[in-house]
């Protein structure tokens, strides 16, 4: 293990050999010190087990690899959170990557012992690693260029691949809810948004692919279903306030169905 790891990256990964050796390499050739990854492979027999050994020969124990059954992502994630080292959290799907210096643009503000998190903004890449210009990805970027929290819960417009936050926010805020499949990052955000708001940046700090097999892809529906279901639970102390967020909520939520069946790659 590297001494002291400033910075621990959460990598679940199941069945994404396509794309996971770039995953792992967006974040250990990141120029800042003190970086480890920590892989979750609940039993991929794609050749993701066999390419990790590799990778893992090449950046030493700086690349945790476990190859263990879980009860899904967000058991994965927390897991791996379970056994980090570092003071600074990030949690990349394997199938997505990091911008060079990512880590540098947010790791000076995370290291503090007050709870803090920060969102940039993402790219959207496709199967082949290629830049794909998006309205989608132009107007998330447009929408999470201000916070508030009553913002958040008339839809989630951060990208969960450029968000990073420090182990005091994950501490108080609590890890992620083993029982959601598709929206649990959104309810984390709105978790953290209780505790602060987030340092919020214009820099591009990742890049989410777009394919066939992503679960985004394939059950946006559903996703959308649960976010819902999300912003009503952290609305329900609000009021008024609460009411007029679900309705623009549910209103997004249709126009967003429309939009990914005619933009989305």
């Amino acid at each position: 293990m590297t001494e002291n790891p400033r910075v621990s990256i959460a990598m679940p990964s199941f069945q994404q050999a396509a794309f996971l050796e770039e995953a792992v390499r967006s974040v250990l050739d990141q120029p800042l010190a003190g970086v480890e990854l920590l892989v979750m492979d609940p039993g991929s027999t794609d050749g993701s087990r066999e390419l990790l050994l590799n990778l893992q020969q090449e950046y030493g124990a700086r690349l945790a690899l476990h190859f263990e059954a879980d009860q899904g992502q967000s058991d994965a994630v927390n897991r791996a959170f379970e056994l980090a080292h570092g003071r600074i959290f990030g949690w990349l799907n394997s199938d997505d990557r990091l911008r060079p210096d990512a880590l540098e643009k947010i790791a000076a503000w995370l290291d503090s012992p007050q709870p803090r998190w920060v969102y940039g903004r993402a790219g959207m890449i496709d199967g082949d690693g290629k830049p794909h210009a998006s309205f989608i990805v132009r107007y998330k970027n447009w929408r999470g260029s201000r916070f508030s929290r009553l913002k958040l819960l008339t839809e989630n417009f951060i990208p969960q691949m450029a968000v990073f936050w420090n182990r005091a926010m994950w501490e108080q805020a609590g890890g992620l809810d083993n029982d959601r499949h598709l929206d649990m990052d959104y309810d984390l955000w709105l978790r953290f948004a209780k505790v602060s708001k987030p340092l919020v940046l214009e820099d591009v700090l990742a890049d989410f692919r777009v394919h066939g097999a992503a679960k985004g892809s394939r059950q946006t529906g559903s996703q959308l279903d649960a976010a819902f279901a999300t912003a009503r639970k952290h609305s329900a102390d609000l009021g008024w306030r609460g009411r007029i967020t679900l309705l623009i909520h549910r209103l997004l939520s249709w126009r967003t169905r429309l939009l990914y069946l005619w933009l989305k790659p």
